[in-house]
């Protein structure tokens, strides 16, 4: 399931995280593990379309987490999409439209924002097994839930979209910022709910200084750096 919905604050809850080298020997996809790895051995699929799936279910997942407002849907889509155009098969899970599909009935508690990040690590696993490339754009305000996903998925990496806060209200056309200021809006991250800054991401990306094509070229290269991706020419 590719979505590309709009950002909201209220639909962003997530986020991965690995730590380690990798190494991908004689493989078609991308694979993260915590300590040190090799897929010498995985077997390797082609989807319908042409894509690199890895038969041997080895996917894995990139979590954006960051602020509303951050870039973290416009980063996914684009990434999502460079990734599918260079042969490996990636699916984005976008907050907004997991919320809108699978989230009916969930408020913004704590809890209930922890069962939304409990869903989206059910559905980026499931296509972690199938040798797909979760791309998750989620808020993920606390740390917790951060630990969850970190602990739940064996292969993710945690990519931390910095953006600062007045930047994100600038940017926010809904006016879900001025809303949560007047106190329209409760428990909205940054303003009325904390959001816990990752203390160690794999990943940090400035989307105030940086446009969204260069930090998905920043990302690129950080997967191929560090996940030894491997593409279809």
């Amino acid at each position: 399931m590719t979505t590309a919905g709009l950002v909201s604050q209220a639909d962003d809850a997530t986020k991965v995280t690995t730590a380690g080298s990798v190494r991908q020997a004689d493989a078609g996809t991308i694979v993260t593990t915590v300590g040190s790895v090799s897929q010498a051995d995985a077997g390797i699929g082609v989807t319908g379309d042409g894509r690199t799936t890895d038969a041997a279910g080895q996917g894995m997942t990139i979590w954006l987490t960051g602020l509303s407002g951050a870039g973290k849907s416009t980063i996914a889509s684009l990434l999502t999409d460079r990734l599918n155009k260079l042969g490996i098969a990636a699916e984005w899970l976008d907050g907004d439209e997991l919320r809108r599909v699978l989230g009916k009935g969930l408020g913004f508690s704590r809890e209930d924002r922890f069962e939304n990040i409990r869903r989206a690590v059910y559905l980026a696993e499931m296509l972690n097994r199938h040798g797909v490339v979760a791309v998750v754009s989620l808020i993920s305000p606390y740390t917790e839930m951060r630990d969850y996903a970190r602990q739940t998925l064996p292969r993710f990496a945690e990519v931390y979209v910095d953006c600062p806060l007045e930047v994100c209200e600038a940017r926010d056309v809904k006016g879900l910022y001025a809303k949560a200021r007047r106190g329209e809006i409760p428990s909205f991250t940054g303003i009325s709910d904390p959001y816990e800054t990752p203390p160690d991401p794999e990943l940090t990306l400035n989307t105030a200084g940086q446009t969204p094509e260069e930090n998905v070229n920043t990302l690129l290269a950080w997967l191929t750096e560090h996940a030894s991706l491997q593409v279809n020419k």
